[in-house]
């Protein structure tokens, strides 16, 4: 192989390296975007499939808690939350 048979196998991996991360880097980004848009009283489904609306959320400290019905409560990490429901 010669010099720039290597060059050009080279740029192609990076290429190729790029279009497989790229997506994942712009699902993390947008993940991030979401959660630190959160606040009390946005309606959110979990995981688990789980709706209610967020009554407590300290991100520092791990935790959250979701209002599944009048009164019922639910302790949640913060990354259980799937998506918000409420639009922005």
């Amino acid at each position: 192989m010669d010099t720039q048979q290597i060059v050009i196998l080279v740029i192609g991996l990076v290429l190729l390296g790029a279009l497989m991360f790229w997506p994942q880097w712009q699902a993390r980004r947008r993940r991030q975007k979401q959660m630190a848009a959160l606040r009390v009283g946005d309606e959110v489904m979990t995981v688990g499939g789980i709706i209610g609306k967020l009554t407590y959320l300290n991100a520092e400290a791990n935790r959250a808690r979701i209002e599944i019905a009048p009164g019922v409560e639910v302790r949640i990490v913060p990354a259980a939350i799937s998506r918000p429901l409420t639009p922005s």
